[in-house]
């Protein structure tokens, strides 16, 4: 036999539980709902679908062009510190950039990047 799945819970039901005054709990209880922060987006979405508050839309990330990968051959290691060294010389004069620039530390998979903060 296959696996009986429980049908999608309507948002509006549970916006209007939650107005009638049930608990998170209960409403988790009374639907099945594992999750709490599952029930809080039904109520958002509930709410909205009741028109309880305003329908809006999601500003668009800007497009950024896309940044060019500079490789000119100049490698770091981990020291015993535990730190990389990246001097005065190579960041200002060799690659560019000023004296004050803030930089954001991300990783990709096994890449290390400093980003640029405006």
């Amino acid at each position: 036999m296959a696996a009986s799945s429980s049908p999608p819970v309507d948002p509006k039901t549970v916006a209007l539980e939650i107005q009638k005054g049930k608990s998170l709990e209960e409403v988790q209880r009374i639907f099945g709902i594992k999750m709490k922060s599952q029930v809080q987006d039904l109520y958002i979405r509930g709410l909205r679908q009741l028109g309880e508050i305003p329908q809006f839309e999601m500003p668009q990330a800007k497009n950024r062009p896309e940044a060019k990968v500079v490789d000119r051959g100049y490698r770091r290691s981990i020291g015993q510190s535990g730190s990389i060294t990246l001097t005065r010389s190579l960041l200002l004069e060799k690659l560019g950039f000023q004296e004050g620039d803030v930089f954001q530390i991300l990783r990709q998979g096994d890449d290390l990047i400093l980003r640029k903060v405006e």
